[in-house]
């Protein structure tokens, strides 16, 4: 004897009606997508650019063929600051750009000794400077009772043997300065960060 099998009756499934405007919607979220996209990327190209480090006189914090990653905006609503890396166009040279650290603002006095940087009376100790063999002196020559007014910055290479900096062609106007460098990006197994090393300036008049 056979038996008879019963299937369940089959489910109708709700499905909704393909809008006509199904199509437009997808054209305009691409188009929405293109739009953030270059905006995006307009964005990160004003304000971050990148640039190559030429010479040693940024050893032995940066060191010639690095990439660095400068900010552009991060001195919108205020000056460098003691410690900062920046890439400036120097008043000697404007058609090029060059990258130093900060070590007087305006209102500072500097006075530099063979072997010693000073700004406002107290001695600073660098860590980041490239070391010398002994009995070699720090600096060439001696300035002393440098003031900066206003909008004027006194700049360093790390590498006082091997620099042009405000040594030579004196303070840097506010308004040739490009941007902070914030990051080495390449080569990429040497991606960091700069520091600014703030602690060195601590006992300055802030």
């Amino acid at each position: 004897m056979s038996e008879t099998s019963i299937l369940p009756p089959a489910r109708k499934v709700a499905r909704p009606k393909p809008s006509p405007n199904t199509k437009g919607h997808v054209v305009r979220e691409l188009v929405e997508t293109i739009i953030l996209t270059a905006v995006i990327f307009f964005v990160v190209r004003v304000t971050v650019q990148p640039y190559q480090v030429q010479g040693p006189s940024m050893e032995p914090g940066l060191t010639a063929g690095e990439y660095v990653l400068v900010n552009s905006v991060a001195y919108l609503f205020g000056g460098p600051q003691r410690g900062d890396v920046i890439v400036f166009h120097p008043p000697s040279n404007p058609s090029v750009a060059y990258v130093k650290r900060v070590i007087g603002i305006p209102g500072d006095r500097i006075d530099i000794s063979l072997n010693a940087v000073y700004v406002d009376g107290v001695k600073l100790n660098e860590p980041y400077i490239y070391p010398l063999p002994p009995g070699v002196d720090e600096n060439n020559s001696v300035l002393t009772n440098i003031r900066l007014g206003p909008g004027q910055y006194f700049v360093l290479g790390d590498h006082r043997q091997d620099s042009d900096d405000s040594r030579d062609f004196g303070s840097v106007p506010r308004a040739n300065i490009i941007g902070k460098a914030e990051a080495i990006f390449w080569p990429l197994n040497d991606f960091r960060f700069l520091p600014t090393y703030s602690s060195v300036f601590a006992h300055v008049r802030q």
